[in-house]
């Protein structure tokens, strides 16, 4: 009997064995599935497909073409990788032919298992690249609207007259300093970008092919806010840039930058001169008047004979965008939620229960009323005594937000997110229902599908949803430290963030990302020869060099997590000698006698030296006097 369920068992093995691979799946470039807008070395990643349990990856062959129908006869045009003996799949970086500016490339792998059997190729993937040197900015300017208003709200259109003739490809190229929005005839395209100083400037790429009209006048829309400096955002200066490239199927383009002929004016629905909601730079309190809105200003059709002609800056790199625009494939989304419940509390009252604490911005469908009369509202963390937002629980933040009505119906929507479970609305001139209301919930484009967890103790399921949710909020362009009061992308808190995301998300181009913008501190703030191996604790940011010890000694142990997690060999070459300035920064105040680190430079106040925790409060009696700092020393110990 033993002997014939060995047998069994070998036969078994040889079918696993004699099983063949599949072809790869999953493909990305740069993390991302068919991007458009990628730099000039892009990196490209698959997952392995086998019947057989235990098969892993022994090779693999990469090619991309620059047609579909060089790929389709496996020919690499543009890069063929031959045969790369190991098991790495993900960050294998572009080593062919120089790639041109805005232009789709196809590309397919197959891989080989343990037992060196190969698989079929990849169905085919592509991926477009963005405007990859400053002269392919060529016929776009960055254009402002002349104003000192601290918070600015703008409106910037153009229509254009296309060929009649089928649109091949249409690609759009957009950065402007805070936020833009973009529309094209009069439908919302995409948002962004994220924050950063003027040399290191963020731009978008989109498709935009399907949005545009042959043979028709189209409108290129843009609604821009710029709002100071702030806790997670460099002042930089107020401008807007836009490139569309339209290709035609008999081979004609039609080129549309912005310029001196485009047309601006004040986004006046936005009142202006509301307060800040606090003193760390987040912004101002949004008041919305209804009757000052422009409901059709982004259509084709619409009337801007009135409006004044935008301000040319100059063709880029002008001041202050001096450096290249640098790409950004990672995306914001949105999504409506539903409130959990509505308590009328009587005289046009409404407090509403999100469930939980959502970042995002609060839609109301308003009508009726008395024109000019204002709807006050206000988001929360807690409620009092009296079931109404507690406004004592508010991280310091002025959560208030008006709406200014006009007789009928209007929609009121803020531009800027906060982080709020509970909301309130006080004399509505209707009842607020889930007809009326949502809470359209942000966050960085996330893969819940990624992760799972089930037990039989519900506790454990609730506690998984929690922790695995909590990211959620301060996943923004940056990982961020609160979605309320700074919204600043801290290291630490950062480092904490990214390790959810990548594990429990699958997300990892955001923090390569992070990684790189506090390297960049290291340039912008901490290149003389005193500090080199310092970074900054909050970056991009709006208040200069501003580093803490003990943050900048956790930089070198996220990109270790991450590279474990990610395999960006890549990363690591090209960086080294700045991560080794960190280990080196840290190893020169190490006491020979003690072998300890002894006050380790950095930091000020109630950090100076090491921040240990924060606030102050939750150290509980750590001796803060000290020489040498266990925090310190443990994370010296990971540094080297």
């Amino acid at each position: 009997m033993r002997k014939f369920a060995l047998a069994v068992l070998l036969a078994r093995i040889d079918d696993m064995n004699a099983l063949l691979p599949c072809a790869p799946g999953n493909l990305r470039v740069n993390d991302v599935v068919n991007p458009v807008g990628t730099p000039d070395r892009p990196y490209f990643g698959w997952y392995l497909a086998h019947p057989a349990p235990d098969q892993i990856q022994s090779g693999y062959q990469l090619l991309v073409a620059a047609s579909p129908a060089a790929l389709y006869a496996d020919l690499g045009d543009m890069w063929d990788s031959g045969v790369v003996p190991g098991r790495c799949q993900s960050h294998i970086v572009y080593d062919g032919r120089s790639l041109a500016s805005n232009t789709l490339y196809f590309w397919k792998v197959r891989i080989w298992d343990k037992l060196g059997n190969v698989s079929p190729y990849s169905e085919p993937a592509t991926f477009v690249t963005g405007l990859l040197s400053n002269k392919a900015w060529a016929g776009a300017r960055w254009i402002r609207r002349a104003t000192a208003e601290s918070d600015d709200y703008t409106y910037y259109r153009q229509t254009v007259d296309l060929l009649d003739q089928p649109i091949r490809r249409a690609t759009l190229f957009i950065s402007a300093v805070h936020k833009y929005v973009l529309y094209l005839n009069g439908q919302w395209v995409g948002q962004g970008p994220s924050y950063h100083y003027p040399q290191y400037q963020y731009y978008n790429a989109y498709d935009v092919t399907a949005g545009l009209r042959p043979n028709r006048k189209n409108s290129f829309a843009v609604l821009t806010h710029w709002f100071g400096a702030g806790q997670g955002r460099p002042e930089s200066a107020r401008g807007l840039i836009l490139k569309a490239i339209i290709e035609y199927a008999d081979g004609a383009c039609t080129l549309v930058g912005t310029n001196s002929h485009w047309k601006q004016r004040r986004a006046e629905g936005w009142q202006s001169g509301t307060p800040a909601r606090n003193d760390e730079g987040v912004g101002y309190v949004e008041v919305i008047d209804a009757a000052r809105l422009m409901p059709d200003w982004n259509d084709p059709d619409y009337d801007d004979s009135a409006w004044d002609f935008a301000v040319e800056i100059g063709q880029h790199p002008t001041s202050p965008w001096l450096g290249a625009l640098t790409p950004d494939l990672t995306r914001i989304v949105e999504r409506a939620v539903a409130p959990v419940f509505i308590l009328d509390k009587g005289g046009g009252m409404y407090v509403i229960d999100l469930g939980r604490v959502h970042a995002g911005r609060p839609q109301i469908r308003f009508s009726g009323g008395v024109p000019g009369a204002r709807v006050e509202m206000r988001g929360g963390y807690t409620l009092d005594g009296d079931g109404r937002v507690d406004m004592h629980t508010s991280q310091n933040t002025d959560l208030s937000y008006g709406a200014v009505l006009n007789g009928s119906e209007f929609t009121f929507l803020p531009l800027e997110y906060l982080g709020i479970r509970y909301f309130q609305v006080e004399h509505s001139p209707l009842p607020i229902t889930t007809e009326n209301f949502v809470f359209l919930e942000r966050h960085l484009d996330l893969d819940d599908d990624h992760s799972a967890f089930e037990s039989s103790d519900p506790v454990l399921n609730r506690v998984w949803d929690f922790l695995k949710y909590s990211l959620k909020p301060c996943a923004q362009e940056a990982f961020i430290d609160t979605p309320t009061r700074e919204k600043g992308g801290f290291l630490v808190d950062g480092l904490n963030e990214s390790l959810v995301a990548m594990s429990a998300y699958g997300e990892r181009l955001s923090t390569r990302k992070a990684l790189v913008e506090f390297l960049q501190s290291m340039d912008h703030y901490w290149s003389s020869p005193l500090d080199q191996g310092r970074i900054n604790a909050v970056y991009p940011n709006g208040d200069g060099a501003r580093d803490i010890p003990d943050f900048t000694q956790a930089y070198l142990w996220w990109v270790w997590q991450y590279y474990l997690q990610t395999g960006d060999l890549d990363f690591l070459r090209q960086h080294y000698p700045r991560l080794r300035s960190i280990a080196e920064y840290v190893h020169r105040h190490q006491q020979p006698e003690t072998g300890l680190i002894h006050r380790l430079t950095g930091g000020s106040g109630h950090y100076q030296y090491g921040i240990v925790d924060w606030p102050p409060s939750m150290r509980y009696g750590y001796d803060m006097a000290t020489e040498s700092r266990t925090v310190i020393d443990a994370y010296a110990y990971l540094d080297y």
